[in-house]
């Protein structure tokens, strides 16, 4: 079970941690009465900074590292590792940051990204 986005980048969002409105944190608009995105190239600085700003937290570092020992997690995995549920959150939103980073890297003609959020 899960909600997925789609569009120019793809990918499914942490269950129970991350919200269909994820993507406004980097810059995307909401476009329609669904949860239609669209981030403009112009916001790469924003992008940028926003996950620098995460990856300051030190909250993808300590998700990561739980990774490598353990494919999952749970409460106790999360407390055995010293990860606490904002890191979750903060770690599933650099993914899609990353993703958006990424997209305008890969592709230096996009004037931006378009995506899709499930409800």
């Amino acid at each position: 079970m899960g909600r997925y986005y789609s569009g120019d980048i793809e990918g499914k969002f942490m269950f129970a941690v991350q919200p269909s409105n994820a993507g406004e944190r980097f810059g995307a608009q909401d476009v329609t009465n669904y949860v239609e995105y669209y981030v403009d190239r112009e916001e790469y600085d924003n992008i940028v900074n926003e996950i620098n700003d995460i990856e300051k937290t030190g909250a993808v570092k300590r998700v990561q590292d739980m990774f490598e020992k353990s494919n999952f997690y749970n409460d106790e995995i999360m407390e055995e590792n010293g990860v606490s549920k904002e890191d979750i959150a903060e770690y599933a939103d650099w993914r899609m940051g990353m993703q958006m980073k990424e997209y305008f890297d890969n592709n230096p003609d996009a004037y931006g990204i378009s995506f899709s959020a499930e409800l």
